[in-house]
């Protein structure tokens, strides 16, 4: 990708990041814009943990993504279903015969996609919390994980893999299982020692590392409806499918829109349950970690922002405010692209 930096139309948002970093008290943070599949601004700060000798953060870097990662399992959904392999308003009883039937009752692929179901899933039991598409509740990746290995006999990470990361040659992507010099480490103020999340590499857990930049290329690969420098790897209508909305309109006017796990722009939602900022463009749409990592695209200014952090629970550790936050990011992504 070609690289034009501009480090003045982004100051603003650049000093912004590293307060944040500071606030959440994050040892590590990183930020990256790409424009017209320019990479226009690449900042890096801090390092991997505040131990003696901590690397320094850099390109290679990799943070614990948290959340974001459910963007990758939605993906991994999306060509199931481009390939005829699920359906996207089959029921849940017909692939999670573990739980009881009646209180699945019409919940479907889509209700969990776009986070609706109103059930709440612990061990084989699963109890109803509200009516099936009138509320909005959290991610459950591990459950379309499973159904996903029940309908293709391959996980999140093999499909992944096969279909996009070894296409692309994105080497600092990937579910860690063991550590290494890249990866940079969760802080907690609750624990007095950095950690590194290490799992199972099927792509259900949440030990998703990546780049910063290979987070962007995430986005612009959407954002390109599946051409990466100037080749097609996957067909336009498994992105569109991903990224248009895809809430039942049953959900209330007020709540959040969803595609495939991202959160999609739409008018008419209450900005007191929207994670996008109000300054971007209806269609833009966007996914937040725990840790503070997030992508940002905006298909109306042809860019995407991402910006890595470090620090976790940092709400319960100094109050920090995630969704002021992230609105607040976003805003500055708009005038810091008003200013190239």
């Amino acid at each position: 990708m070609k690289v034009t930096l501009n480090k003045e139309a982004f100051k603003d948002i650049t000093l912004y990041t590293e307060n944040v970093r500071k606030d959440m008290l994050a040892s590590g943070s990183a930020l990256i814009v790409i424009k017209d599949n320019k990479l226009v601004h690449e900042w890096y700060s801090g390092t991997h943990h505040f131990e003696q000798g901590a690397k320094e953060i850099d390109q290679n870097s990799r943070f614990n993504v948290y959340s974001v990662r459910v963007t990758y399992v939605g993906f991994a959904i999306a060509i199931a279903i481009y390939e005829g392999l699920l359906d996207l308003d089959v029921k849940l009883s017909d692939y999670l015969s573990e739980y009881d039937k009646e209180v699945l009752g019409d919940t479907t692929i889509r209700h969990l996609l776009t986070r609706c179901t109103g059930l709440r899933f612990k061990n084989d039991n699963v109890c109803r919390t509200f009516d099936l598409g009138t509320d909005i509740e959290g991610k459950r990746p591990e459950i379309l994980a499973k159904i996903l290995y029940k309908a293709t006999g391959k996980t999140v990470n093999e499909i992944l893999t096969n279909r996009v990361f070894k296409p692309l040659n994105w080497r600092n992507t990937g579910w860690v299982t063991e550590g290494n010099n890249n990866l940079v480490c969760d802080i907690d103020l609750s624990k007095d020692y950095p950690t590194l999340r290490i799992g199972s590499n099927m792509g259900d857990e949440r030990n998703l590392y990546l780049s910063a930049r290979e987070l962007a290329f995430w986005g612009n690969l959407h954002l390109n409806k599946g051409v990466f420098e100037g080749s097609s790897i996957l067909p336009q209508e498994i992105f569109e499918l991903i990224t248009s909305i895809q809430s039942p309109n049953s959900l209330p006017r007020h709540l959040p829109r969803f595609g495939f796990l991202w959160w999609v722009k739409d008018s008419g939602v209450s900005v007191d349950y929207n994670e996008l900022g109000s300054n971007l463009p209806v269609g833009s749409y966007q996914i937040l970690g725990a840790s503070g990592c997030s992508c940002t695209v905006i298909p109306e200014y042809n860019a995407v922002a991402v910006r890595m952090f470090n620090s976790v629970n940092a709400y319960e550790n100094v109050g920090f405010d995630y969704i002021k936050d992230i609105q607040m990011f976003g805003n500055l992504v708009i005038s810091s692209l008003k200013n190239l």
